[in-house]
């Protein structure tokens, strides 16, 4: 049974309880020695992952991926983060930009910085199933990635001018056709303050 647990990538105590059958006493001074000889990582409280899970081939390089919609669900990479991901961003961003239906929050620990942003229900849409192994994440298109970063810089726009839009360091020219016809379906559900940015945007192009 322990040999199963440690292919599983997202723990629970109490998985590990059922698997090793111990009292909880027992349990949590295993746990604690586990973690001090670096055999479990500690993700959050009641949750963790074997280091061999870490060790297997290619695992490493998705798992904070993996992680970033795994520790507040529903959630999915957004944001900085993606727009990254399609060289839309003149900056280089570190920690990972996630959207979910929770409350904002901040989770730090030894994969990253996994900054969570709260929408609501209708503009929880946009993305897609990504799978490697036993582990698999959720992602923004790039039309959603971009509407999201823009949703939640709304407040950086009172005169609605290029020069705010420029402040953003964003790189339009990537978007498409198809991209942008994409942008306009969340523009329906979205506050009036979006469409005026928007127009800012396609300006800002020609």
């Amino acid at each position: 049974m322990i040999e199963k647990i440690k292919k599983v990538p997202f723990l629970s105590k109490t998985a590990l309880f059922i698997a090793l059958d111990k009292n909880p006493n027992t349990l949590r001074n295993t746990i604690d020695y586990w973690i001090k000889n670096k055999t479990l990582i500690r993700i959050k409280r009641g949750f963790y992952v074997f280091s061999s899970f870490l060790d297997k081939k290619d695992n490493a390089l998705y798992y904070s991926k993996f992680l970033a919609t795994k520790l507040i669900e529903p959630s999915y990479l957004s944001m900085e983060f993606m727009l990254q991901e399609h060289q839309m961003l003149t900056d280089v961003v570190y920690g990972y930009s996630i959207v979910t239906l929770k409350k904002t929050n901040v989770i730090k620990n030894k994969f990253g910085v996994f900054n969570f942003s709260s929408i609501k229900k209708d503009l929880f849409t946009g993305f897609s199933k990504i799978s490697y192994g036993s582990m698999s994440w959720y992602v923004a298109s790039k039309a959603k990635a971009l509407f999201d970063y823009i949703y939640f810089n709304q407040d950086k726009f009172t005169a609605f001018s290029e020069d705010e839009l420029l402040g953003l360091r964003l790189r339009l020219e990537v978007m498409t056709t198809k991209d942008w016809k994409e942008y306009e379906k969340y523009l329906k559900k979205a506050p009036k303050k979006m469409s005026q940015i928007y127009k800012i945007m396609k300006i800002t192009l020609c």
